[in-house]
This record gives C-alpha cells, structure tokens and sequence, in this order.
C-alpha cells in the first residue's frame, strides 16, 4: 500500500495550527477587561472581548477557464472563526473556510468543466477605518460616540487543501489528488452594529494563491489561480457587557492608568511630569564689585606730622 506522506503531513499541520487557535481563544477569553490609553489613537479602549464569527456565502473563481470577473465561476462557502481585539481599530484573529469551486470553460472548443472542493485555515488583521471611541481628548470631540456602521480592510496569511476534477462534455474526468496551497487573503467588508454583544459583517476576500492546479489546466503563460469569497458573518461575543455603562473618565492629560500605546505626545507630558521643579535665586538689589565697610570700622588716615629741620 502506497503512503501518502503529504496528505498526513498537512493533517498533522492544521491539527496544531487548530490546537493553537483553540489555545489562543482560551486564554484570551480568561482575561479580565482593562480599561487602558491610547496615545497613537488618542482614546481609551478595551481589549477584546473574544468574539465567534460564523459566515455564509458566494465564492467566485478565477483562473485559466474564466475571462473578466469570472461570473461563470460562481459557487458556495461556509466558514467559522474568532477574533479579538487588541487596541484601538485593530483586531486580530483566524478562521476556518469551506469552500466549493467550479466553473464551465469560457472557450467552448474546448468542452470541459472543473469542481473543487477546498478546506482553508487562515489568521488575519483587520483595520476599522471607523471605530467606537470611548472617550477622546478634549480639543478634539467631547464625548464617546456608538457607531453604527465601521467600515474595514483587512489581509491574513493562511493555506488551503483542495481536491479538483476536471471533465470533459464527452464525460473523461481528470482528478487532481488532495494538494495545498498557500494563500494571501486581501479583501474590505462593513460590520454593522446590532446589540452590544452581536454584529452582522458583510465583506469580501479575495485569494492570491500559489497554485495553477486549482482548476487542473494550466497554460504557457498563464497565472496562478485565485478565487473571492463575499459573505454575510454574524458575530457573536458573549463575554461583553449587555449595556454600555455610563463612564466618567478622566481628561487623557490626567489618566493614570495602563497604557496600550504610547506616542512622542505621551512621552513627553510624562517627562514633563517628572521633571524637578527649577531652584528660584534672588538677584541682589545692589550687586556692585566694591566691598562695602561697615561705619563703625572705618578707620581715619592721619596725616604725618612734617619734620623741622634742626638749626
């Protein structure tokens, strides 16, 4: 019996980069919430909570049998994950894909069409061009505000284990046997607010991957397959309070606290704080290079007496 040695090798990859997730969301999820500072955002946050994601949607190849945006290349996904969010507008976190891909061949001399079916596991960073601020320095807005609507971009790195059949109309298949890929997932997405613990997103990334096999033709020329996922995901933290508390926070000149972040503007309010108070010196009112005698030591000169000259 022949051994796969790459099949194995691969499962035995994603079962520790599963057990890593797993441990990542534990131990994150174990930890208390923290009010801190933001000098580069100059705003309070907290980090976190852990929040579960889980998405459906429409996946969009594109490759040797597509032309244009690929509309021939539509099909299904599913996908699970969670992220966590470590400072302001910033969110870590990964997530697991299921993912159907197939197209019919644009050049119908050709006769053929391919299906795939592929596993992916990806981490990624995800950057709110518009986020909650809780609080933010007076000169700029008075008040923490709750936002509706956030838009964001986001970009991870992750892999891909896929299985692809290419058939011809006259009914011959070719089978491409399990084979990973990396991949490069770029894309944007909204995430629209729904209570203080759940929130819907609707995004779109695309795959930059390493592979041509994906649809199993390949071209003198051609590039590497890639393929687009856009999917509605609800989001669900449950370790996040129910209601937003009323706060009263200090000016961020006066907080005190734990700082996430720090910027040259923090530094050096802090330097200045710290800084010894200068030594006042009083300048004398009549600072002359005469030395001055006290009256009572003043010593009169007498003059000598003139000598007679003897006769």
């Amino acid at each position: 019996m022949k051994i796969n040695f790459k099949k194995i090798l691969v499962r035995k990859l994603i079962t520790v980069l599963s057990l890593f997730f797993l441990t990542f969301v534990i131990s994150f999820g174990q930890f208390k919430r923290q009010r801190e500072y933001s000098g580069f955002f100059d705003t309070y946050y907290y980090r976190g909570p852990i929040t579960f994601t889980l998405g459906a949607g429409m996946t969009n190849y594109r490759g040797d049998l597509t032309k244009g945006l690929g509309l021939n290349g539509l099909s299904y996904g599913l996908s699970a994950g969670a992220n966590y969010k470590i400072w302001p507008h910033i969110v870590l976190g990964a997530e697991f894909s299921y993912l159907n891909l197939q197209s019919t061949d644009y050049n119908k001399s050709r006769n053929g069409s391919f299906n795939a079916t592929a596993m992916e596991l990806q981490v990624y960073g995800r950057l709110y061009i518009i986020d909650e601020i809780i609080r933010v320095a007076p000169d700029r807005r008075k008040e923490s505000h709750y936002t509706f609507c956030k838009p964001y971009l986001q970009a991870g790195l992750g892999g891909m284990l896929f299985t692809s059949t290419y058939k011809y109309n006259s009914g011959k298949e070719y089978t491409v046997e399990t084979e990973f890929a990396p991949i490069l997932p770029v894309g944007f997405g909204l995430q629209f607010t729904i209570t203080q613990r759940s929130s819907l997103c609707a995004e779109y990334i695309y795959r930059f991957t390493l592979t041509d096999l994906i649809d199993y033709t390949t071209y003198n020329g051609s590039g590497n397959d890639g393929y687009g996922f856009m999917q509605l995901k609800f989001q669900y933290a449950p370790t996040a309070p129910k209601r937003k508390k009323k706060m009263s926070l200090p000016p961020p000149t006066q907080y005190d606290g734990p700082k996430g972040t720090e910027t040259w503007k923090t530094k050096k309010q802090e330097e200045q704080k710290n800084r010894p108070a200068p030594q006042e010196y009083e300048i004398p009112e009549n600072n002359t290079d005469e030395e001055t005698v006290p009256e009572d030591e003043v010593i009169e000169e007498v003059a000598p007496e003139e000598e007679t000259p003897a006769e």
